[in-house]
């Protein structure tokens, strides 16, 4: 007994994480040996979701600046990874016009998958720490326009700058080396970057400014450099999920990192950190299971029908307004209560009650964190 007390505080810290990454292979093992090639295509994109939505979490979920840009670092790193494992073969005819300081050294370069994502996540973590001076003095409905706005940015570079992207055209001759294990890999990492961060002395001095950034300052919090950091780290984290993404669906283009019609990755991935509770890592996780089952259900129900039922097309993103507009209104602090997964000895029916009845609060820690 005394040395299981000894060694619980340690496994009530590392608690959360684990038992995040065991649902993950859960699913994974679930998915892999009894779904079919649809089920291991939607666990595919949950998984990358997940680091977007994660990358989100270590920015926006610690510093309580929502962003509406991160998809940015995404297309970076998807346009950056493929241009660098294209066969120089294809690229030779396929980028005739790419300036010579370019294709001096893109056309030739073919990169494995790691060097790849890597290198397109690297780029996306440049263009993060190039833009931070100006976002991170930026919050509320500021800061929304502000990253809006450099999402907007890359979008029109991309469809402009056809000698490096192609434009408008679709990517082609992209190698497909994006696996359900790698995606599970790199997600089960994320989750532990994301925590750890949380976790950290940047992370809780972070935490403080997003609660009372006056009382963080008063004791020395530098909240602009605190906030940098976070965004820097939150590029990289959706860069690679943007190399991933890239090499799965092999053809890609500017449409993808912007919002359309059918797969809005931009707005899906923000509902998800809301509807989970954004200041948790295991809202994130909560809520990208939580709103992609519900999103599903509702795109097949109008695909395949149910009976003689088929609801008109737009059901499955009318369902997550309104589902969005419910957790606002019901929870605020979204479905976990922006609280992480608490220690299975702390499991009751009483501290359940407590927690509903906490829900409306937020997760203080100005006092700890700003020291």
């Amino acid at each position: 007994m005394t040395a299981l007390r000894r060694v619980e505080p340690a496994a009530r810290v590392v608690w959360p994480p684990l038992a995040l990454c065991a649902l993950l292979v859960v699913t994974w093992a679930l998915v892999d040996g009894f779904g079919d090639v649809v089920y291991k295509d939607t666990a595919v994109r949950l998984f990358l979701t997940l680091i977007i939505v994660l990358g989100l979490q270590i920015f926006s979920g610690n510093s309580g600046v929502l962003s509406f840009g991160h998809i940015a670092f995404m297309a970076i790193g998807a346009y950056m990874s493929a241009l660098l494992t294209i066969p120089p073969d294809i690229k030779k005819f396929t980028y005739l016009s790419m300036p010579s300081w370019l294709g001096s050294w893109i056309l030739p370069a073919k990169l494995s998958p790691l060097e790849a994502t890597l290198a397109g996540a690297g780029v996306a973590t440049l263009f993060a720490l190039i833009t931070a001076a100006p976002i991170v003095r930026l919050a509320g409905v500021e800061a929304g326009i502000g990253t809006l706005a450099l999402l907007i940015i890359v979008y029109v570079f991309d469809v402009q700058t056809s000698a490096i992207t192609r434009g408008t055209s679709t990517q082609i001759g992209v190698p497909q080396t994006t696996t359900f294990v790698s995606v599970l890999v790199w997600a089960l990492i994320f989750i532990g970057v994301a925590f750890a961060f949380k976790q950290s002395r940047r992370g809780l001095r972070l935490r403080a400014s997003r609660e009372n950034v006056r009382a963080a300052k008063s004791v020395g919090v530098r909240v602009s450099v605190e906030r940098a950091v976070a965004w820097v780290l939150s590029g990289f984290v959706v860069g690679v999920a943007g190399a991933l993404y890239g090499h799965y669906f092999v053809t890609f283009g500017p449409d993808d990192f912007f919002f359309n019609q059918g797969f809005n990755i931009v707005l899906l991935t923000i509902v998800m950190l809301v509807v989970g509770g954004m200041t948790s890592v295991t809202g994130a996780v909560v809520g990208c299971y939580f709103v992609t089952v519900i999103y599903e259900a509702f795109r097949r129900w109008e695909v395949n029908g149910l009976g003689d039922v088929r609801p008109p097309s737009g059901t499955g993103n009318f369902v997550l307004a309104v589902v969005l507009i419910l957790t606002l209104v019901l929870r605020p602090n979204g479905i976990t209560g922006g609280r992480e997964l608490a220690w299975p000895g702390d499991w009751s029916l009483d501290s359940l009650r407590r927690l509903k009845a906490r829900s409306g609060g937020g997760d203080s820690v100005a006092a700890e964190s700003a020291k």
